[in-house]
């Protein structure tokens, strides 16, 4: 895959190389005059700097971005994890109790069905 990896100065290269070919091409099979033929392929690499330069300031950019998220990816995210887990385990700590008041309470409630139910089959309600 890395082999496969498009980097920019190979881009830069091709773009370079397609300028060269593109204008060469144009000027040996233009039917322009001379004159319109050299403003028409000083246009051109115009251009074609112009592109050069815009795809270069964007795989800078695009460079600079990564970094940017790299950077922070390393320095949020142990800090988000590990405040995560703390979270997790206070909220693990304070429900063990609240589970086992919950689960004492149902056992009450269950009690005093058991008893009223009794209660009820004794007087034969």
């Amino acid at each position: 895959m890395a082999n496969k990896k498009l980097s920019a100065t190979k881009l830069l290269k091709g773009i370079l190389f397609g300028s060269v070919v593109g204008g060469t091409t144009a000027l040996l099979l233009a039917p322009r005059s001379g004159k319109e033929t050299q403003a028409k392929i000083e246009k051109e690499v115009k251009d074609n700097i112009k592109l050069v330069t815009d795809v270069k300031d964007g795989a800078e950019e695009v460079q600079l971005h990564a970094a940017n998220v790299q950077y922070l990816s390393e320095t949020l995210l142990p800090e988000f994890i590990d405040e995560t887990k703390k979270s997790v385990e206070k909220f693990k700590f304070k429900s063990k109790y609240r589970i086992k008041d919950i689960e004492e309470q149902i056992d009450k409630i269950n009690t005093e069905l058991e008893n009223l139910t009794n209660d009820l089959e004794e007087k034969d309600i």
